[in-house]
């Protein structure tokens, strides 16, 4: 079972980057070419690390869990392009942008180290990784939401969407870390790939079509400029 939806991830992942890249390529403009830039290689990336562990590699057993190291090598490249994917759409400030990345790192990073440590240790740093995980949750609620629409203020309802849509999905991983072998351990390895393939999908691939229609939205509300040097930036 594990095997099998792997390997959609593999699949699921090239197809976006495939698509993904090929937008980049024939972009209208600049702002349209970075959006689809940073999408493809979120799913590039991610399709890597799936084809890896599809051939047996980047997992271990540790403390007799088995663990998927190479999750966290994914997460550590493509949650930073995220990341940057919500700045570039809302046209954060830097420090906004960097407190996001900073407290991603650190949750990241945390939860490695929980999947490494054995019980009861695991869970103080799941724990901790959690906590890092509630300040991302109120930087996007709060400054992030309003920043962005101070910038873009004909699309409130679209930043609402994109910002529920995005807790939504990864506050899926959190939970199935807590219910599979890397936690409690409800289910087994077979059912952990499963969500983790489901929710990778759906964070990567589906989040950058919910970007790019966000984005458009923001083009056909004239919150675009013509002007190439006042295109979004990531500034």
């Amino acid at each position: 079972m594990a095997q099998t939806w792997l390997w959609i991830g593999v699949i699921s992942m090239a197809l976006g980057s495939v698509f993904f890249g090929f937008g980049a390529h024939n972009a209208k403009n600049e702002a349209w070419s970075r959006l689809y830039t940073l999408n493809f290689f979120i799913c590039l990336i991610a399709s890597a690390l799936y084809l890896a562990m599809a051939l047996g590699q980047g997992q271990s057993t540790v403390y007799e869990r088995p663990t998927a190291w190479a999750r966290y090598i994914t997460w550590s490249l493509s949650t930073p392009l995220l990341i940057l994917v919500l700045g570039f759409l809302g046209r954060s400030r830097v420090s906004l942008l960097g407190s996001l990345l900073g407290a991603n790192a650190f949750m990241i990073a945390t939860g490695f180290v929980a999947a490494f440590s054995p019980d009861p240790i695991s869970y103080i740093w799941y724990v901790v990784s959690c906590v890092a995980y509630l300040a991302i949750v109120y930087m996007l609620l709060v400054p992030y939401q309003r920043d962005a629409v101070r910038q873009r203020p004909r699309n409130q309802k679209s930043f609402t969407h994109l910002v529920a849509v995005h807790l939504i999905l990864w506050t899926g991983y959190p939970i199935v870390w807590i219910l599979a072998p890397s936690g409690i351990d409800t289910f087994g390895q077979g059912y952990e790939t499963m969500f983790y393939t489901l929710l990778d999908i759906a964070s990567k691939v589906g989040f950058g079509f919910l970007s790019l229609n966000t984005f458009g939205k923001i083009e056909r509300a004239g919150e675009v400029s013509t002007n190439p040097a006042a295109q979004p930036s990531l500034r």
